[in-house]
């Protein structure tokens, strides 16, 4: 039965010899003589591009269900939506990464080996069934970041950055594995299939002591999941180690963890529903302490970089909040919301990215284009490139939850999921700090709009303003803007129907 349930795993087993195969030859390819060591950046691209679109491909052609070896990993119809949407995430942010790696000169082939690892770790835990399989492609996904955030060795920052995530996530990895120490001398089994059986049942009032111990290490797994998402409290690591990795590797790590968490929770959550319950307000305080966090942190940057890191903290609370209300409803806004983040995360790091792409190419040092971009720096962008900043209004607004963008559908989801639960006084706090989160992001469209440009003589002489008006937005921009639009005028169907498939093959209604 393993062996036919095996290639169901097939697109998982080409993705591993792709990257394998491409490896060798671009190992051999840049220490030929014959080419004199190229820099081979957009072979590169478009090698891992082509890998993951033939994965894609796979999955959307399998038709194999089953669990594998002793339900280590599953393959169900849920998991394959998932993993078809995070190779549809991959797809779309890759030319941001893309331009994030050029505008920094990494010029090292091996980056985009490291990071088809990390995809890779990340489709294997879309299938992962049981906590030892969890963490040891927890670890292999954790260990491809560790090294991402610190790719750019001649940058102090971003040698801080990964120490800080190598240091962190050595110590959060420790609390995972104490959690399951817990759980197995509890019940016996760290199998998820197998926790669902034996929770199911309710444990004899002589055993509280079991009770609690148990309890106690589904609490750690779960904070150890939070720590992954940047959830507040667990979030004291991720600005410092966004903001001071690569551009093209914060892209990286605020997105694609997010999709993969969250379904891992989900599984994880349905494995331990009985439990679940007795812990359902810590994740509704999570939630709301990610938004107050993020909100009232967000307000006080100046940097765009950072102001986005601590929005993501915001949205990730919205994430959270869904997640804590065990019903079809709340899972289907989880998603629903998740989809549309994606979107605006990649857009928003796409306008980003092409904003350093202009300093390089106005600035006449080579320094000169690793300045942070502050929020001064988009003054009256509208003037010089409407497109631009009609771009900039769509994902602000729609991070925002203003209507009638696709933000505010996804906001108002979840808060209807937390209303049908009764969860009145929750959904009014995140109402409330909602409207405060407005304040920054209609400072953005004011500064775009109506800003008056201020240029110091320090700009005149390095001429380092941004020349945005010779340059158009490309081709995913314009279409990741129209898909925000299209959601946000027109009823959105399809991303729900989705969505609703997802969390019934997942958790199994």
């Amino acid at each position: 039965m393993d062996s036919l349930v095996l290639k169901s795993f097939f697109p998982e087993i080409f993705f591993s010899l792709g990257i394998f195969l491409q490896l060798i030859f671009n190992a051999r390819l840049i220490n030929n003589l014959k080419y004199n060591f190229p820099i081979i950046d957009k072979e590169m691209f478009t090698q891992t591009f082509f890998i993951l679109f033939c994965v894609l491909i796979l999955l959307l052609n399998l038709k194999i269900e089953g669990h594998f070896s002793n339900f280590l990993f599953v393959n169900d119809a849920g998991g394959r939506i998932a993993k078809i949407l995070f190779i549809v995430t991959c797809l779309l942010a890759l030319p941001t990464v893309l331009r994030g790696y050029i505008v920094q000169n990494l010029n090292f082939f091996e980056y985009f080996i490291i990071l088809s690892l990390a995809f890779f770790s990340s489709l294997l835990l879309l299938s992962v069934y049981d906590l030892i399989s969890g963490y040891l492609v927890i670890e292999m996904q954790a260990l491809a970041f560790y090294v991402l955030a610190s790719y750019k060795r001649d940058s102090a920052f971003s040698t801080e950055a990964g120490l800080k995530y190598f240091i962190s996530g050595s110590f959060i990895s420790g609390i995972f594995l104490l959690g399951c120490s817990f759980i197995y001398g509890s019940v016996g089994t760290l199998n998820f299939n197998d926790l669902s059986l034996l929770l199911s049942f309710q444990l004899d009032n002589s055993l509280a002591n079991l009770n609690f111990f148990l309890l106690l290490g589904v609490l750690l797994v779960v904070f150890t999941l939070l720590f992954k998402i940047s959830a507040a409290p667990f979030h004291f690591w991720s600005p410092d180690v966004y903001d001071g990795s690569p551009l093209a590797t914060t892209v990286v790590f605020s997105i694609f963890p997010k999709v993969i968490i969250f379904t891992f929770f989900i599984r994880w959550i349905s494995a331990i529903s009985n439990v679940f319950f007795d812990i359902k307000f810590i994740f509704i305080l999570i939630g709301i302490l990610s938004i107050i966090f993020g909100t009232f942190f967000a307000i006080k940057q100046k940097r765009l970089k950072r102001l986005i890191i601590f929005s993501s903290i915001v949205q990730v609370g919205f994430m959270i909040a869904a997640l804590s209300q065990y019903s079809i409803d709340g899972m289907v806004s989880l998603y629903y919301f998740l989809i549309i983040y994606i979107l605006s995360s990649v857009l928003i790091w796409s306008n980003i990215s092409m904003l350093y792409s202009f300093r390089k190419l106005t600035s006449v040092f080579y320094y000169e284009n690793l300045r942070s971009v502050f929020l001064s720096s988009l003054a009256n962008m509208s003037k010089t490139n409407k497109t631009w900043a009609f771009s900039f209004v769509v994902v602000f607004f729609s991070l925002a939850g203003i209507p009638p963008f696709s933000g505010f559908l996804a906001k108002a989801l979840v808060l209807f999921s937390l209303i049908n639960s009764n969860e009145i006084i929750a959904a009014s706090i995140m109402m409330m700090i909602s409207l405060v989160s407005v304040y920054y992001y209609v400072r953005i469209v004011k500064l775009v709009y109506f800003e008056p440009k201020k240029i110091t003589l320090f700009d005149e002489r390095f001429q380092t303003t941004f020349v945005t008006s010779y340059f158009d937005l490309d081709c995913l921009t314009i279409a990741l803007v129209l898909s925000l639009l299209i959601l946000a005028f027109f009823n959105p169907t399809l991303i729900l129907l989705t969505s609703q498939y997802l969390v019934l093959g997942l958790i199994g209604f």
